[in-house]
């Protein structure tokens, strides 16, 4: 049997994101399929703060058994992101990257020689996104082999000079988008093996998305955005671009999920807060159009959901990951203007045909690339290579 540590900075049922969701999905997933499986994070449950909220020591959820260790200094948001300004504005030389490094966080010495002190018990780890402590301490300090999922997109962070050694260090590394590999391979070329793994979606048939339109009084035709709303996911644009459409059609833009700012005042703009999974998947399936407007995204598992609910995506075209998704499935548009996004819906709105048919494109995408067990086939392939093992008898028992 195979043991396997899992390092990722937040790990629990409450937590929301994208590679904290991953990992506790690919943990479970290779629980069940016979590997022993631990979890190493922080207390963390927050990730703009890192306060402690989850009690130390060991647990169990859903039969994986996690080792957290406390968050030795919260962040400070806008401190930290003062402290951020200035560091990239500074050259590269002169910048001290320790410092930014434990300022990001979750800074938590404990948790790396927990994973020191752990080895000999654990055959491999597995690291999820490049971007944080438990990451770049933790692959400086194992010597087991591992492997990291980078969830890696074209941000500032990538560019530091520490970055080089968190893409070199794994014995391989593990993709959602070939645009994402891509990146890693211009940036870093890393020795490691390269392997689009992607990652899993379950699809739920028989969603019914009028309960969740009488719920939020939802009469009219919808665009949907779900996910953070905070500064830096392009909604500033979107707000703009939306104002034009409500001159030429009756249509809401709904918002679901986290809000972290303000909101503009526009008639027809609806915030509905945090939704369950099923009436988010409700919400998908009753848009006209659900929005990416992101910039910044390595996957985007809201996409995949949508295109789940054959609902079609309008998507930021400066997003690699996202035109990637668009252009291999043919079930949604890019919009890089105002005049752009306008006739995105338009095409969609007064053609229900082809919102049909992109619809029916896009599903066939999630269930032809983005299936668990495609996932975890190509997953399990890739430790199998990493720690020389035959799989079926080795990995998978």
């Amino acid at each position: 049997m195979i043991s396997i540590g899992i390092v990722v900075q937040r790990y629990g049922n409450e937590v929301i994101g994208g590679a904290e969701t991953l990992a506790r999905n690919v943990a479970e997933r290779l629980r069940r399929q016979g590997s022993r499986v631990t979890v190493f994070t922080t207390c963390a449950r927050d990730y703009l703060t890192w306060r402690n909220e989850y009690p130390a020591g060991e647990s169990i959820l859903r039969g994986v058994a996690i080792r957290r260790f406390p968050v030795a200094r919260e962040r400070d948001m806008a401190a930290f992101n003062r402290f951020s300004a200035e560091f990239f504005a500074q050259a590269a030389a002169e910048r001290d990257e320790e410092r930014w490094i434990a300022e990001q966080g979750p800074w938590c010495p404990d948790l790396v020689q927990g994973l020191v002190a752990a080895e000999k018990e654990i055959d491999l780890f597995l690291f999820f996104t490049y971007l944080y402590y438990p990451t770049i301490a933790g692959l400086r300090a194992v010597g087991k082999p591992a492997i990291l999922f980078p969830t890696a997109h074209d941000e500032p962070p990538i560019y530091l000079a520490a970055m080089g050694e968190v893409f070199h260090r794994p014995r391989a590394l593990f993709f959602l988008t070939r645009a994402e590999m891509d990146l890693a391979r211009r940036l870093f070329a890393p020795p490691g093996a390269m392997r689009l793994t992607r990652t899993g979606l379950d699809i739920r048939p028989g969603v019914d998305e009028k309960p969740f339109r009488r719920r939020f009084l939802l009469v009219a035709p919808y665009l949907l955005y779900a996910g953070r709303i905070e500064r830096g996911k392009g909604l500033e644009a979107v707000f703009d671009h939306y104002r034009a459409l409500k001159q030429e059609a009756y249509a809401d833009l709904v918002l679901i999920g986290r809000k972290l700012m303000d909101l503009p005042a526009i008639q027809g703009l609806k915030y509905l807060g945090f939704v369950s999974e099923e009436e988010k998947l409700a919400a998908f399936k009753g848009a006209v159009l659900s929005l990416q407007p992101s910039p910044l995204e390595s996957l985007s598992i809201t996409t995949l959901e949508s295109f789940s609910m054959r609902t079609p995506v309008l998507v930021n075209r400066e997003c690699p990951a996202l035109m990637e998704h668009v252009n291999a499935s043919g079930g949604g548009l890019a919009y890089g203007s105002q005049e752009e996004f306008l006739t995105g819906f338009r095409r969609v709105y007064r053609r229900p045909a082809l919102r049909a048919a992109m619809g029916e494109k896009g599903l066939e995408y999630v269930r032809q690339y983005y299936s668990w067990d495609s996932v975890l086939r190509e997953i399990q392939a890739g430790i199998a290579e990493v720690l020389g093992v035959r799989q079926t008898s080795d990995v998978r028992r």
